[in-house]
């Protein structure tokens, strides 16, 4: 039996953190300090394979869920929104290891996204990834954007909209699951929305970097991340044909970038990456609606 004391922000009934945290540190307590007085509870489930509950021994409102074991991160997730369910949550706050509330806060956040005119239509709202420090150069001029994709950090997510696509899926274990479950909810008629006034500032995980291609910058991933990202693209074209374009474009583009820019372990990236395309031809598992 957990203590919940409900914090409620306006229209947004009892919210609950959620970060998935893999080998954290200092940095990714850090990260947790900055919004985890804003909410009543913060769950934290880690995929490490060791128990890492000694970095916040006094934090009275942190539910920490150790897996000891890489489990992946749409795992990880299902498990923190099942969680929050039980402690009667209406919304979680989804949030990455790496990524900061710098420039704007979690209440800021949530009282702009009460300012939806379509607020109960929607599943999933994203604050603005700010991920190269440069925010101005991506910023849009509408305070609120209807998105197809986006990434999960920083996201609130309509418990009800998650409960209704079966939670994410966790045969893709890492990549493309927040695209997926992004589709799944606009096709079951729910609204992906981007606060474009809000930041967070996303930075990049651990064997990630930078690789600059003039003056374009692209993220260069470590050799094994290749095979779930060319495989779950090649799942997502199956799933959601209406994105096919965007996918099979990107399918091409990456694996470009791998042969022509990347020379860091170049040839594993692409033997992972060809792998990976190989074993997305065959259909993904159907999955069914959480109860």
């Amino acid at each position: 039996m957990h203590l919940f004391v409900r914090m409620e922000y306006g229209r947004f009934k009892n919210i609950i953190g959620l970060v998935v945290w893999y080998h954290p540190s200092q940095k990714e307590l850090d990260a947790l300090s900055l919004y985890q007085n804003d909410l009543s509870h913060v769950i934290v489930v880690d995929n490490s394979e060791t128990d890492n509950r000694a970095l916040f021994p006094n934090a009275s409102n942190v539910h920490y869920m150790p897996l000891l074991a890489n489990k992946g991160i749409a795992a990880a997730l299902n498990i923190g929104c099942a969680e929050a369910l039980k402690m009667g949550a209406e919304w979680v706050l989804t949030m990455d290891q790496d990524s900061r509330w710098n420039q704007h806060s979690v209440p800021q956040y949530i009282a702009e996204a009460e300012q939806y005119p379509e607020w109960d239509k929607v599943g999933i709202f994203s604050p603005f990834h700010d991920c190269d420090g440069h925010p101005e150069t991506h910023r849009r001029p509408e305070r609120f954007e209807q998105k197809k994709i986006i990434m999960c950090s920083g996201n609130l997510l309509r418990i009800k909209a998650w409960q209704a696509t079966g939670g994410f899926r966790e045969d893709f274990f890492i990549d493309s699951v927040d695209d997926e479950i992004c589709c799944h909810m606009r096709q079951l008629g729910w609204q992906v929305v981007r606060t474009n006034n809000i930041l967070l500032t996303h930075s990049l995980g651990n064997g990630v970097q930078i690789v600059r291609i003039i003056h374009h910058p692209y993220t260069s991933h470590a050799a094994w991340r290749y095979y779930y990202i060319a495989r779950n693209m090649r799942w997502m074209i199956q799933l959601y044909p209406e994105m096919a374009k965007y996918y099979q474009k990107y399918v091409r583009k990456e694996l470009k970038r791998l042969a022509l820019y990347d020379w860091d372990d170049k040839c594993n990236k692409i033997k992972n990456y060809l792998r990976g395309m190989r074993d997305g031809r065959h259909s993904p598992k159907q999955t069914a609606s959480l109860q």
